[in-house]
């Protein structure tokens, strides 16, 4: 696979000059990108084709899976200590799935519901730095109005090691991006819908979250596209997906300044994670849901993973969710 695509990146004050590649065929819905230190390999998710795939750079292996559920796939997430396990999002559950990133199947066990909203399905997700995980929802999508949801149906949920649910925040429309500070202090949130980057104060020992505040406004800064996930590097800068839109952003959000734009033979860029042996390259995820064929044509690789070089910046591996695999019977 590993083809690239011509280089389009903007300037930025470090003058990175990055190569983007394709490394995965087209998905329908490529989602939850999380990049696994231990297998040196990135996972991530076809949400609505119910596919686990696992990409490894060093010998370029793509490899996938397909669960067998009927309920939408929306993250895969390792679980500490627990060899070809991992935590799945599945419809309105999080359940538990067992893979040797080889087999074409994989089949699923453990099923816990998180949001009990009728007609609600979980969405992004991740672990915070002590491996609790952060999970959020939204609501269904409109049947008049395909690729819009109902709105502030949605909320977003902690689980602790021994399957503790807390509801942190509520009235959520599409629950997306989350990052946290390099300090811990600040947890970024995007609710897409809202069209901002918030940060709120963070407690790691209690996960507890206060005085959200808007740090980046996509229509005050006139980015087009719909903010979607979100990943954070070493130097505290975040780099956010634009939805419906070919780019991503990298802003600081301490000065809510916009850095760099990186635009992709893509329509519907989903979320990003930093990957490689040196976490300084950044894996883009991708869809073509509901994408029309003049967008095909015009982009024609929107679904594909992406693999940017050389962006001058590192970030974090993904962190392994800490749960007691018993909690979730």
């Amino acid at each position: 696979m590993d083809s690239c695509c011509p280089k389009k990146c903007s300037p930025s004050p470090c003058q990175m000059n990055c190569i983007i590649q394709r490394v995965s065929p087209p998905l329908e819905l490529g989602e939850g990108p999380h990049w696994n230190p231990l297998t040196q390999s990135l996972y991530f998710v076809d949400l609505h084709k119910r596919k686990i795939n696992k990409y490894h750079p060093e010998t370029s292996c793509y490899t996938t899976a397909t669960i067998d559920c009927c309920d939408p796939l929306t993250f895969i997430i390792p679980v500490h200590n627990q060899p070809n396990t991992f935590l799945v999002g599945l419809g309105c559950a999080i359940g538990v799935i067992r893979w040797d990133g080889c087999s074409n199947r994989a089949e699923y066990r453990y099923l816990k519901t998180i949001d009990k909203t009728p007609g609600n399905r979980l969405n992004d997700a991740k672990a915070d730095a002590s491996g609790r995980l952060w999970v959020g929802s939204m609501g269904p999508e409109m049947t008049d109005n395909p690729g819009q949801f109902h709105k502030c149906r949605g909320s977003l949920f902690t689980v602790e090691f021994d399957g503790t649910v807390t509801k942190r925040l509520s009235n959520i429309s599409i629950s997306n991006g989350m990052a946290w500070s390099p300090d811990n202090k600040l947890f970024y949130y995007i609710d897409t819908y809202k069209y901002a980057v918030e940060a709120y104060d963070f407690d790691l020992i209690t996960g507890n979250i206060c005085n959200g505040r808007v740090i980046f406004d996509f229509k005050c800064k006139n980015v087009t596209g719909d903010p979607d996930g979100m990943t954070i590097d070493r130097n505290g800068n975040l780099w956010v997906a634009c939805y419906n839109s070919d780019h991503i952003i990298k802003i600081n959000p301490n000065t809510s300044t916009l850095m760099t734009t990186i635009e992709f033979p893509a329509y519907q860029i989903t979320s990003v994670a930093f990957g490689g042996p040196n976490l300084d390259q950044l894996y883009v995820t991708t869809a073509s849901y509901n994408t029309t064929d003049v967008q095909k044509s015009k982009l024609p690789y929107s679904g594909t993973l992406f693999r940017v070089i050389d962006t001058c910046s590192t970030g974090f591996e993904g962190v392994p969710v800490k749960i007691n695999l018993c909690s979730l019977n």
